[in-house]
């Protein structure tokens, strides 16, 4: 018996000790220390990501970025900016093993919805924004490549799929049931998108790359490939209007991201990153037309990705060829700034709901072509800076604690404000204005998604692993002992 036991408790030992001990020893020795003492150093300067500071927002602007410079593939991440520009966090998801990062959502219950992707499939995380681990996630390994994906109707996922075979789709997955409940072939309806229109990407002829609930029932869709914006009716799967024709780049040149808002009269409103005519523009539907409203030209605006009209009248743009956040007033002038290498892809203003929550232009009595003026005079080397800066910060916390209880108290109602106030969260104890703790709970409640995971960090299911087999390699010596 005594020659049995030592080696089971060895193995014991062995498969008890977690993980991240072994990486953490890893990390101490010269190597590591030396990389510690590099990002440290890197920390320790100015921050350079800050461009103009015209304004102090109320709250933390959350932004991705999707990862990628020329041919060269960056880290992808999502970034919490306070309001005069410094840094929360970075959830680094290359980091994680991620390969992009796409739309970002505060969800009700305070934590991030984030699409990213993993080996060609789509993983929609949800993060916990005090300390930036993955608090549960799901795979969908036959869905490519989601850009969006919006919790809608309080267990249902509304996704795209561009499956790069000719399958391009909409679809909704019911959390609860765990299944596909609803799918939207794009194949199924040519006379709409037929194959000999739409542009690049082979086999994902229509890059349909954002969907939204505008209204229950009812899905907006950018349809990038087509230049143009539709609004499909989940019962019947008709189009209900269309914005853009295929080709006529005047109106829609492959956009990104359209919100819809309603007018004081109710008329239906969209504004859309006009990404190839390097532009953010706003329609209003009058009748059966479209009449343009409003648009913002120039400043450097270089194939923006996101658009948000803010409660106060402003517009939040992720600005992907500039590598920047942008937000711009009614008439154009920059009023808040920060850099964001390489390629932002979606923002959100924490606190003021999901995209767009503020008026129409029409309605804010600012409409026509404006010109973006009042940005910061950077260049290439500001922005490689600044990408190092982030890639050396090793503070995952996204959201302050205030924030999150913001959120998770009014469900982002939205008042006209912010909805959240900036400011440090409490942890900051060096006075510098970074938070110094990024392992506390935020007490965020349930996992939306449902499906806890090991994530970025080490999890109780390894242990709990460990001690099963240490019973059964128990259980085993004790029957072959008897067996003698």
């Amino acid at each position: 018996m005594r020659r049995t036991v030592l080696p089971i408790l060895v193995v014991a030992l062995l498969l008890v000790v977690p993980v991240s001990g072994a990486a953490s020893a890893a990390t101490t020795g010269h190597d590591g220390a030396e990389l510690a003492a590099a990002g440290a150093a890197l920390q320790e300067r100015p921050n350079p990501c800050v461009g103009t500071m015209e304004r102090t927002p109320d709250g933390t602007t959350l932004f991705s970025i999707q990862g990628a410079h020329g041919g060269e593939k960056t880290s992808a991440m999502v970034v919490g900016a306070r309001p005069d520009g410094s840094i929360v966090g970075v959830h680094n998801d290359t980091a994680a093993g991620r390969w992009w990062s796409y739309d970002v959502d505060v969800l009700p219950n305070g934590n991030v919805l984030e699409a990213t992707t993993d080996n060609r499939d789509t993983l929609i995380e949800e993060i916990d924004p005090a300390t930036g681990e993955h608090v549960s996630e799901r795979r969908f390994e036959n869905v490519y490549d989601t850009h969006d994906v919006d919790l809608i109707n309080g267990d249902e996922l509304v996704m795209n799929d561009m499956s790069q075979d000719g399958e391009d789709r909409l679809l909704v997955y019911n959390l609860t049931r765990e299944e596909v409940v609803w799918e939207y072939y794009f194949a199924n309806y040519t006379d709409h998108y037929p194959h000999d229109g739409g542009g690049e990407f082979g086999g994902d002829w229509t890059h349909n790359n954002d969907v939204d609930q505008i209204e229950d029932g009812v899905f907006m869709v950018s349809v990038r490939n087509f230049d143009k914006v539709v609004a499909i009716e989940r019962d019947t799967k008709e189009v209900r209007w269309t914005l853009g024709e295929d080709d006529n780049t005047s109106i829609l040149h492959e956009q990104h991201n359209p919100d819809y808002i309603e007018s004081e009269d109710g008329n239906a409103t969209v504004i859309v990153a006009d990404s190839l005519n390097d532009r953010v523009v706003e329609y209003e539907r009058e009748g059966d037309s479209w009449n343009q409203t409003w648009s913002l030209h120039g400043g450097g605006l270089a194939e923006p990705r996101d658009a948000d009209r803010l409660p106060n009248g402003n517009t939040l743009i992720a600005d992907r060829r500039a590598h920047r956040i942008v937000e711009v007033t009614p008439e154009g002038d920059v009023v808040w700034e920060v850099y964001s290498p390489y390629q932002p892809y979606d923002v959100e203003r924490v606190g003021t709901g999901d995209e767009s929550s503020g008026p129409t232009m029409a309605d804010a009595g600012a409409t026509g072509r404006t010109e973006v003026t009042g940005s910061a005079d950077f260049d290439t080397g500001d922005v490689e800076a600044c990408y190092d800066y982030l890639t050396s910060v090793e503070r995952t916390r996204l959201i302050p604690d205030d924030e999150i209880d913001a959120v998770t108290e009014s469900t982002a109602t939205q008042d006209g404000t912010d909805g959240a106030t900036g400011g440090t969260d409490g942890n900051d104890t060096d006075g510098d204005g970074e938070s110094d703790s990024d392992t506390e709970s935020a007490g965020n409640g349930d996992s939306v998604l449902g499906t806890p995971t090991a994530g970025s960090g080490p999890s109780p299911l390894g242990p709990a692993l460990a001690l099963a087999g240490v019973a059964a390699l128990f259980a085993g010596a004790i029957v072959r002992l008897r067996r003698r």
